[in-house]
């Protein structure tokens, strides 16, 4: 397996490479934006191994991602191929819904639990990939989905080489 570091290289630079090609064969700039913040998202704040303990540079998300890490062992569904994004943007959505009770019962906002995931339903329920906020949430999982990818292949390789050189 590879250390962090070598995971944020690696998918920083294949992050911005793709990116680069997105916008120079013609994607739009905004759709590109949304895919780099998945990208960057799943690779500095929320990627597969977001399970094994929340990283200090989370700062104050550090306390909505923590649960994840009960929840979620280590090299299983946080790590699957389709899955783990998935499992991370329902949990990221659930996270939003946990915020905006603590905020409401705070007298912050007035905007309930009840209201935000009735337009969280209703939101999702009438996807149309015409408008451009369900553009930004498919480009968003796409490159949250594509760094996920390039991290858990990042392992296989590292864990592969590792296997070659002591075996022989």
């Amino acid at each position: 397996m590879a250390a962090g570091r070598t995971h944020d290289r690696v998918n920083l630079l294949i992050g911005a490479i793709i990116s680069g090609a997105l916008l120079g064969f013609g994607q739009d700039p905004f759709v590109t934006g949304s895919f780099a913040f998945g990208w960057l998202v799943a690779t500095l704040i929320f990627s597969p191994d977001s399970d094994l303990m929340p990283k200090a540079r989370t700062g104050p998300l550090r306390f909505f991602l923590y649960p994840y890490s009960v929840f979620f062992k280590h090299r299983g569904l946080s790590h699957s191929f389709l899955f783990g994004t998935v499992t991370r943007f329902v949990y990221g959505f659930l996270m939003l819904g946990f915020l905006t009770y603590i905020l409401y019962e705070m007298d912050k906002i007035k905007f309930s639990p009840k209201d935000y995931f009735t337009v969280l339903y209703y939101w999702l329920r009438a996807f149309n990939y015409e408008y451009v906020q369900y553009q930004m949430l498919v480009w968003s999982f796409g490159g949250a989905f594509l760094a996920d990818l390039c991290h858990i292949f990042t392992d296989k390789i590292s864990s592969g080489l590792k296997k070659l050189i002591f075996w022989r």
